[in-house]
């Protein structure tokens, strides 16, 4: 079974409450639950595997349309074993997994999400909604930021692309390039009420403020003044992106499409996620910026971490070494993920993108600053529309 993504626009204000009425909590109590799938345990895959098959299936509630490919290899790897996948917005999963939380419905037992908004790693992780399942073999070859709130198998961010039959070098060079006059009405960007990513990139320009206004005078030669009301640096990017006639869409895949597409005389540049480089087996004239500054831009990691009370630890413990790449790094679990503009967590996986990650300079997501500030930052992008 593979379900297709719908969006909702609930998910969104639901998640935004949830993050004003709880605390910022990292630690984690073991469970019941979490103690008999002994996911401290030095598991083989050919143990899960013979408990899996007993199992029956596992079921994933996934953030990517990818997962169908995880899907049909891992049924071929192992026969006896079905993933039930479904095919969901991030917001749309985690208000699905609270909703059935509440209600004591046991269904999902793996999900690969992103926290830029810092949810799972303050709420869910805290109250013990979902735990981190490291595979021993693997663990030791990932750094402990993509161990918790759940094992991170790669890392993506929000970067500027632009079309390569026109521009034969990055057309810009800083974030605030994005405010100028030449770019009024070339700027495309996935509406940030539905895209968490891109409002933990906003997070992070106004976590940075101190980085913004200094870079906003090496840009323009003088200190940045704020409008009245504003706060800071970063509050004012937003606030001169905004206002530079942005073409909001409803996906990154519009973005690309639109930048990407051949023969233009004057396309847009735009923000998207940047393993949406690998639109250009597709024909798609892409490049994207790496350079930025003050910074590149936040890093997203991709986490898979386990669900409380799920009827199928072994075969989600399973699921999970797979889509990692298995104790070599080599398994197809991780194949559809192994793409240009991803980088892989494992420190003996290369990537395929032109750029390490050690020269990226980036900013850490910070799931603590993110979660209360989240919704400040939302309020504020909503005030700047309704001008």
């Amino acid at each position: 079974m593979f379900i297709s993504k719908r969006a909702t626009v609930a998910a969104i204000a639901s998640l935004m409450a949830l993050a004003l009425s709880t605390g910022t909590i990292w630690a984690q109590t073991a469970t019941a639950w979490s103690k008999k799938a002994a996911l401290d345990a030095p598991d083989t895959t050919e143990q899960l595997y013979e408990a899996a098959k007993k199992e029956g299936k596992v079921v994933l509630y996934s953030m990517s349309s990818r997962s169908k490919d995880v899907k049909a290899s891992f049924e071929k790897q192992y026969p006896g074993v079905t993933v039930e996948a479904y095919d969901m917005r991030n917001t749309e999963i985690f208000e699905k997994i609270e909703r059935e939380n509440a209600a004591g419905i046991k269904n999902a037992d793996v999900i690969f999400v992103k926290d830029s908004d810092g949810t799972m790693a303050n709420d869910f992780y805290a109250r013990g909604v979902v735990h981190s399942y490291v595979p021993k073999d693997i663990g030791v070859k990932v750094a402990n930021e993509f161990k918790r709130p759940g094992f991170a198998i790669y890392l993506e961010m929000k970067l500027v692309f632009y079309n390569t039959e026109v521009y034969d070098k990055d057309p810009i060079d800083s974030w605030w390039d994005l405010t100028r006059p030449e770019w009024k009405g070339k700027i495309m960007l996935t509406n940030p009420q539905a895209a968490i990513e891109t409002l933990g990139l906003f997070c992070s320009f106004v976590q940075n403020s101190a980085e913004m206004a200094a870079d906003y005078k090496r840009e323009f030669g003088q200190d940045i003044k704020l409008s009245p009301g504003i706060a800071n640096a970063g509050y004012e990017f937003i606030k001169r992106l905004a206002a530079n006639d942005l073409i909001i869409t409803s996906s990154d895949q519009e973005v690309v499409d639109a930048i990407g597409a051949a023969g233009q005389k004057n396309p847009p540049i735009g923000i998207a996620t940047s393993s949406k480089i690998r639109d250009k087996s597709k024909g798609l004239k892409l490049g994207m910026v790496t350079t930025l500054k003050p910074r590149s831009s936040t890093g997203n990691p991709a986490y898979l971490p386990m669900v409380e009370g799920g009827q199928h630890p072994n075969a989600a413990k399973l699921l999970i070494r797979y889509m990692a790449g298995e104790t070599d790094g080599k398994a197809a679990g991780f194949k559809p993920f192994d793409v240009e503009g991803a980088w892989p967590t494992r420190s003996d996986m290369a990537t395929k993108s032109a750029t390490p990650l050690t020269a990226m300079n980036l900013w850490s997501e910070d799931a603590k600053y993110n979660y209360p500030n989240t919704v400040k930052v939302t309020n504020f992008w909503i005030s700047l529309k309704k001008k």
